[in-house]
């Protein structure tokens, strides 16, 4: 199948992107280093009390290098749409999907931990020309994001 076009750049075809409910993907960084995932019930614990929370925040497992999004509000197509950008378009940086799965009518979706400060929260601080060269490479990316097609079918990644 081709997934590239020189004239159009990368193609998504919706029937590239894994399909089933419980996907793991073993040829990641995430399985060189670990034999499994934490279960569902392990990030629940490691989540700790929902104290009021409409929905519960990210669990991080930093020995792990691993963060999980989860709850009733998350999709599978969050985790499919990371995994589609890091498979076609390698210059956009997103985080390595290792797998999703649901249980108990809640998705949780596996993923790289990038540490580091968030750049909503480093913004405030930053100067001018460090402001300046933020936006040239979020034009980049948005440039390279933009490059990448789908069938008219069935977008998947936007409208």
């Amino acid at each position: 199948m081709n997934t590239h076009n020189e004239t159009l750049g990368p193609v998504l075809h919706t029937s590239m992107l894994p399909s089933t409910a419980d996907t793991y993907f073993r040829d990641t960084s995430f399985f060189i280093q670990n034999a499994s995932l934490p279960s569902p019930d392990e990030v629940r614990v490691a989540a700790g009390p929902l104290s009021g929370l409409n929905r519960p925040g990210p669990v991080v497992f930093p020995s792990l290098n691993l963060i999980v999004k989860y709850g009733a509000t998350i999709t599978i197509a969050e985790g499919r749409c990371l995994w589609a950008i890091r498979h076609l378009l390698p210059t956009v940086p997103v985080p390595e999907v290792y797998g999703w799965c649901q249980d108990q009518n809640e998705t949780f979706v596996y993923m790289q931990l990038i540490e580091g400060i968030t750049l909503e929260d480093a913004w405030p601080d930053l100067d001018t020309e460090v402001r300046y060269q933020v936006c040239q490479q979020l034009q980049v990316i948005f440039r390279d994001l933009r490059q990448l097609k789908q069938t008219p079918d069935c977008p998947f990644i936007g409208k």
